[in-house]
Order: C-alpha cells, then structure tokens, then sequence
C-alpha cells in the first residue's frame, strides 16, 4: 500500500525532520503546505533526508484560524497528491508525533483497508458548541480573529459582530434545514473518497466559505451523506466520544494542551491512536527526542 502524509505547518521544523527520518520509505511520500505567514521556516532543511520517500512542497497560502483557508490548505494538499496514486491519505499538521513505528504504521492499514478514518462527535458536543450557528449565519473577516494588533482587529470584530446581529434579527438562514456534522480535522482516507471530496468542491465552496471553524464540518458532512460512511471506522471513549483511532489529543488540560517532557512515560503507554498532538520542539526540545529516540528503537 501507497501512502500520501498531508502537513500543513508553520513551525517546528526539527519535528518534520525526525518524521521524514523514521518513515522514509518508497511507499510513502511526503506533502507540506507552508503556512505563507511563517517567514522563518526554513524547509531547505527537509529536501534531502529522504533517501526512499518523495518530498513535495505545494503552494503556500495564508492559513488563518477559524477561516475557509483551512478547508483551502486541505483541498491543495489533496490536489497535488492525487496527481499521484495512493492508498490513503493522511492530514497532520507540524506538531504532530507517530506512536507507532513505520511497520506498525503500515500493518494498520493492511489490517483495515478500506476503512475511513473521520472522528465523529456526538451530538450533544455539536450543540454545545453551537455547531449549526457556525454554518448558519454569514462571517464577515475571520482571517482577523486572531490578529495581534489590536487596531486591525477591533474593528473587524465590532463589524462580524454587528453583521451576525442583523443576520438573526432577518433570520437568515444558510443551513436550509440540513445537518452538519461535527468532529476533528484531521484524518486518514482512502483514495476513492479523496476523489469524492474533490468531486464535491464547488459544494463544499458553496456551503462553508465565510463560515466560522468549518474545517471541522466539512469533511465529516460529505462522508455522513456518501457511500463511504459504512466504511467508517470509530471507536467509543469512556465518554461515549466516538473517536477517530489515528489522533490523541488531550483537551481536558488545553485548548489543546502541548505536551511536556514529564510526560513521556503517558504518552508510550497510549494506545489506539497512530499521531499524538501536539508539541512545540522551541519549548521543550527534550520530549520530541526522547519520543522519536524511543520509536526508532521500538522499529
């Protein structure tokens, strides 16, 4: 089996190194999309560790949180690979670490190809978080919601607002009555869904441009409403989280929490999950070493 790994990144490059590292091999090739606001990453650094895997570096675009850039940086990663045949498709982002060794990686999906792998929240979480208002309304300047500058984003905010306001006073609607589903962003596919999801592009424009977060929407609303949803692999948590098997991201000590060196001795007795997140080597150097020091001798 063929495997294409997705990264979207803007830092942590000694990360990407030690991954292209452990999982260079022949069948499975490597695509970053470079946050275009990260100046400083210096991806000359990842162009020759590979002696078996491919390297591609698809055109950089500005990733905003919150906003359509992100469902934009998935489809060009998406595109570019498919250029390409591959078995599955895998999204991570750059602060992202393996659990499992490459030969584990691999038998994984031998032992379920075929199957999806797209986390599902249950319903009570997506109307906690007011999921449908985020498909609902119109949002006006998302790329600012996260500006440092409080002069460029307070007025930008003061507009969302206001228009968000007068949206609900006319009762807009853009959901026409249809279910959203909810769940993480990232994921592994195979490749006749990733076909499926590009098939369905002007859909996904149409219904989650100038939406608030649909990153997490959009993939999980197309698989609902397509064969592909019986192949659907989950799992249930002790919270009856349906989750998917390949992310483990703690939530309950962050938004998410960065993991730390003290906690290496939890984080190889995790199980069911292939990536864990997430890391940033400039803090704490010592727990991305010591995990990546720990797979190659467990490989």
């Amino acid at each position: 089996m063929r495997h294409a790994i997705l990264i979207t990144t803007h830092d942590n490059v000694e990360i990407s190194k030690s991954l292209l590292s452990l999982y260079d091999d022949k069948n499975i090739d490597f695509y970053f999309l470079i946050d275009k606001k990260a100046k400083s990453y210096n991806e000359e650094v990842l162009k020759d560790i590979c002696k078996e895997s491919n390297v591609y570096f698809v055109p950089k675009i500005n990733i905003y949180w919150g906003s359509f850039s992100q469902i934009q940086a998935e489809y060009i990663l998406l595109e570019n690979a498919l250029k390409k045949s591959y078995d599955y498709y895998h999204l991570i982002s750059g602060c992202d670490i393996p659990l499992y060794t490459k030969n584990e990686f691999f038998d994984f999906f031998e032992q379920n190809k075929g199957k999806e792998f797209v986390e599902y929240s249950p319903k009570e979480m997506a109307e906690k978080n007011k999921v449908q208002d985020r498909v609902k309304y119109y949002y006006a300047f998302m790329e600012s919601v996260r500006e440092k500058s409080a002069i460029k984003r307070k007025p930008k905010t003061f507009l969302r607002e206001f228009f968000l306001k007068l949206q609900k006073l006319l009762k807009i609607d853009r959901t026409k009555g249809k279910e959203f589903q909810y769940g993480s962003n990232w994921f592994d596919i195979t490749d006749d869904f990733a076909k499926y999801v590009l098939k369905n592009k002007p859909w996904v424009i149409k219904h989650f441009k100038k939406t608030c977060c649909a990153d997490e929407l959009f993939l999980q609303t197309l698989l609902f409403n397509s064969p592909f949803y019986s192949n659907n692999y989950y799992c249930l948590n002790e919270k009856n989280r349906i989750l998917q098997r390949n992310r483990y991201t703690d939530w309950t000590r962050g938004q998410p929490y960065t993991f730390k060196k003290e906690d290496y001795k939890e984080i190889i007795n995790i199980e069911e999950s292939l990536f864990i997140r997430k890391f940033n080597y400039k803090n704490d150097a010592e727990i991305v070493n010591k995990l990546f020091d720990w797979l190659r001798k467990k490989g």
